[in-house]
């Protein structure tokens, strides 16, 4: 009741106000029933017919006064506002009798003279002389002579919008302009605390071609104005020495300040400098859209290298400047400086018993030009190109922009070559030319270690042809010691005993750390042997590693696994039951699931064949996948021996049941107020997808028990329904039913009586 009075009090107060603005007007010798004010009569206010254009108002509240800020559509409606004036009416609340506080602040306001404009700003004011344009511009005619008539109205048009739009803008940048374009007013006569109504209509009402909506402010209490906090993103991004980009997302402000300052670092403690303006006018970007939102961008360049802070200051439209962000960039210098010139490299060897035992070699190198900000040299090294081969650091510690000769210990490394870099403080790096540093190398690398054997798998199904190829494929695999970073290549020996004489199975040099052998099928033996040996670059071979013992692939294919009877699927998933051959060398068996007939098989399990056989070969699957309302699930088994050569059983498929009932929570309640009202939610975590609906449950005063009523679309939280009489009772509750025929859980019941 409380509600419906409060409407009943805005209807008054509307209405009162706008019979004030006929009495304005008839005060003025216009009358108000004429037809050029539609919306009054007398005694009461009269309905709009319809509308074609508004006044959009908006207003803040400052403690000591009340700012109104208005703006019309577009530029046609605000011409005739500005010809005609709008008047601005304002409601005091606090009283019985509302009518008694009923203001007027302003009647026909209208935008200053073009005299006032040119008396009351300076001639290099181009912001003020942006928001006269729009008044008192020249009007271009005869443009674009060789359009028709159409096109130069269209061109009129747009040279009105943009001066518009220009004009609106300048309206936030500057208070008083706002105030000459009569789009702003101040209501200073107000009390701390107050409750206001405003209005802001036409002076004069046009019936035919513009039917204005009055801009209104309802409940406008009157409190010291708090900047609502703000924030937004921003990054950065560098270009020439110098200069930098800066970008951050705004969707409410359409103009902006920004401003920075330098800091430095004293004694450990950051010191900030003073903010300088970085704009020298408002600053508008000719924004695009990045991720769903505005994107603004404003280039500048700083006139110091270093540390520096932005922020972005946001005009809304009261011309109040609001702080969206700070953001720190850091502007480094992009001039490397002079490379230095490596000179030579002289190898010491100190012990002449055993000149391996130590190894030394004195870096020599010159910069003539020793810049301000130079940081430092680094010396890097790297062993005979090999592929992959990374350039190692031999200087941790950056050496002091002073030096121009080192000792770097190079024990036990091998011939390579060697550069020096120069760096300045800003990270930027200048390299000498390469230079070549010849080792001696006399130990030879250790054997390599790990070595592993794999027996290349061949499908039966999809490589039918390899039957008859009598091949099959081993892949060897091996680690070197972890400090032989010389190891120029590797050898592979094979035998078919141990006794026998290993053979070598390269022809050339192995670079990388495996290899891939072919063998027979044919061989009568069941094992073939391998080892790898690494020789180094300076031609020294290390020696043999273990020998490792590989099972010879044959040609008999596994046996193929298939599908048993009993197998199933129901509301808790599918039930397989696997049967798999009892090869003597059987290896393991791997069952595969894919999703649709286009999805990726994946590896669902993998089985130890010697495990499956104690379990009379027949392998036992529960598999619950998530639910799939469209999809159905593949599943197939493979089986591998020793041969090459895999079996792979026929696929099978199955459609998800899943759930008949599923868990949704679904919150319901009804109240009655001219007519029974049912609202309903459900968490946005909880929605299900697919295709479903809401199905209503209603148990009316003459049913014994629910019916089905009638369905709601996925989009409807509410209905109402207007068949109960006064006194009677019914009953409701909520599902969700899906194509597939699956529901959710019921909601909550409700009762409801007609009042």
């Amino acid at each position: 009741m409380e509600i419906i009075r409060n409407m009943k009090v805005k209807s008054i107060i509307t209405g009162l106000l706008l019979l004030a603005a006929a009495t304005t007007a008839m005060a003025q010798g216009q009358d108000s029933t004429a037809t050029h004010n539609p919306h009054t009569t007398v005694g009461r206010p009269r309905v709009l017919p319809r509308v074609t254009t508004k006044i959009r108002l908006l207003t803040r509240t400052y403690g000591d006064s009340i700012v109104l800020r208005w703006v019309a559509e577009d530029f046609v409606s605000y011409n005739y506002l500005a010809t005609f004036g709008v008047n601005v009416l304002r409601v005091e609340h606090g009283s019985d009798n509302p009518g008694l506080h009923i203001d007027t602040l302003a009647y026909a306001l209208k935008p200053k003279s073009k005299e006032h404009f040119l008396n009351h700003y300076a001639p290099t004011d181009s912001v003020a002389f942006v928001a006269m344009n729009v008044l008192y511009g020249e009007e271009k005619e005869n443009v674009h002579k060789n359009h028709g008539h159409m096109g130069n109205t269209m061109d009129v048009s747009s040279d009105q919008d943009i001066n518009y739009g220009f004009s609106m803008l300048t309206a936030e940048w500057r208070k008083d302009l706002a105030e000459d374009l009569a789009v702003r007013l101040t209501d200073h006569n107000v009390k701390l605390g107050a409750t206001y109504d405003y209005i802001v209509q036409p002076t004069v009402w046009d019936d035919v071609r513009l039917i204005f909506e009055p801009g209104s402010a309802d409940d406008v209490v009157n409190q010291p104005y708090t900047p609502k906090p703000y924030s937004t993103r921003m990054v950065d991004s560098l270009g020439t020495p110098g200069t930098l980009q800066i970008g951050w997302w705004d969707s409410e402000h359409s103009s902006f300040e920004v401003e920075r300052r330098q800091t430095t670092t004293l004694m450990g403690d950051k010191v900030n400098g003073q903010w300088e303006r970085v704009t020298r006018k408002p600053y508008v970007s000719m924004v695009e859209q990045r991720e769903g939102e505005d994107y603004c961008l404003l280039a500048d360049s700083v006139p110091e290298l270093g540390m520096w802070e932005y922020r972005i200051l946001g005009y809304d439209a009261f011309g109040d400047l609001d702080e969206l962000g700070e953001h720190t960039v850091f502007v480094p210098d992009v001039q490397p400086p002079l490379p230095p010139v490596l000179k030579t490299i002289v190898i010491e060897r100190p012990d002449d018993n055993n000149p391996m035992s130590k190894v030394i070699a004195h870096v020599i190198w010159e910069k003539p030009i020793i810049e301000e900000d130079m940081a430092g040299y680094r010396i890097y090294y790297q062993a005979m190109q090999r592929d992959g081969e990374p350039w190692r650091l031999m200087t941790p510690d950056l050496l002091p922009p002073t030096d121009t000769i080192c000792a770097l210990d190079m024990t036990g490394r091998r011939t390579g070559v060697m550069y020096v870099a120069a760096y300045d403080h800003s990270g930027n790096e200048a390299k000498s030319f390469v230079q070549q540093v010849r080792l001696t190398d006399f130990r030879a690398p250790a054997a390599p270690a790990n070595l592993q054997a794999v027996v290349r798998e061949i499908d039966v199904d999809s490589d039918s042809a390899a039957l008859m190829n009598k091949w099959a494929y081993i892949d060897l695999y091996w680690q070197p010691y972890i400090e032989d970073d010389d190891i120029d290549y590797f050898d592979i020996a094979f035998a078919n005993d141990t006794t026998h004489n290993f053979l070598l199975r390269n022809e050339g040099g192995i670079r990388q750390t495996s290899f891939v052998d072919s063998v027979s099928l044919n061989a009568n033996q069941r094992y073939v042997y391998y080892k790898v040996r690494a020789v180094d670059y300076s031609t020294n071979i290390g020696e043999w590693s273990h020998w490792i013992q590989v099972e010879r692939p044959h040609i008999t294919p596994p046996t193929v696994p298939h599908l048993g009877k009993s197998s199933h699927n129901d509301e808790t998933g599918m039930y397989m039951e696997w049967i798999v051959g009892a090869d003597a060398d059987m290896k393991r068996h791997v069952l595969y699931r894919r999703l649709g007939e286009e999805g990726k098989w994946q590896i669902l399990a993998k089985y130890d064949a010697d495990s499956v056989k104690t379990q009379d070969n027949t392998i036992i699957v529960r598999d619950n996948p998530p639910y799939s309302q469209t999809g159905r699930y593949y599943y197939f088994m493979k089986s591998i021996n020793a041969s090459p050569f895999v079996s792979r059983s026929l696929a099978v498929s199955w459609r998800h049941q899943g759930p008949r009932v599923l868990n949704i929570p679904i919150e319901l309640t009804g109240s009655y107020d001219d007519g029974v009202r049912l609202t309903w939610f459900i968490p946005e975590d909880k929605l299900p997808g697919g295709e479903w609906h809401f199905c209503i449950y209603r148990k009316g005063p003459e049913d014994k028990d629910f019916k089905y009523y009638m369905s709601a679309a996925q989009a409807d939280q509410r209905y109402t329904e207007h068949t109960l009489e006064k006194g009677q009772t019914a009953e409701y509750y909520i599902e969700l039913q899906f194509e597939d025929g699956r529901h959710s859980q019921s909601s909550n019941m409700v009762r409801v009586t007609a009042q």
